[in-house]
């Protein structure tokens, strides 16, 4: 009974410290339980998989800890034109923090190189801190983008969830 108690207790106050945390503080955390997902993955189930929406040709990696979604690698081809790698980590099945790096050109005509680094570190559908640096400049990720990602991430998470056979 008294672990039972414990247990309960070192949950709440973990939960309260993480919501009365600062947002340095959180973005801390999410680093940390990168790295313990990052340790995660090679003992975690792996599932490949297929996914394409107009033009966007995405192979993946889903790593699974039992039922749990922790990690996608993503290989995205857009168009002939452009390729990205993205890298999701997930706890509790939402989208804690995500890398992406982008090479290729600028549309599908244009003979103009360019290359994007995105960071995005999430608090559930709130982005705690984001940068992007495009052809070396750092700018603003547009809500749109975010919601556009964030979109992306949730229709990926699906078919990920799909190939796994303890989930269905």
């Amino acid at each position: 009974m008294n672990i039972k108690f414990s247990i309960i207790v070192s949950f709440l106050f973990l939960l309260t410290a993480y919501s009365c945390a600062s947002r340095e503080e959180k973005i801390e955390l999410i680093k940390q339980e990168v790295e313990v997902i990052k340790n995660k993955t090679d003992n975690a189930e792996m599932y490949t998989g297929l996914f394409v929406q107009g033009e966007n040709r995405s192979n993946f990696r889903a790593y699974f800890d039992d039922k749990d979604l922790i990690y996608i690698y993503e290989d995205l081809a857009k168009g002939y034109w452009s390729g990205v790698t993205n890298l999701y980590f997930f706890k509790n099945d939402e989208l804690i923090y995500l890398s992406q790096k982008e090479v290729g050109f600028e549309g599908p005509n244009s003979k103009n190189k360019r290359s994007i680094e995105v960071e995005i570190y999430f608090d559930g559908q709130n982005v705690l801190e984001s940068s992007k640096k495009l052809k070396g400049q750092f700018v603003d990720i547009p809500q749109e983008e975010i919601n556009d990602i964030l979109q992306h991430t949730n229709k990926l998470m699906e078919v990920a969830k799909a190939l796994n056979p303890k989930l269905n």
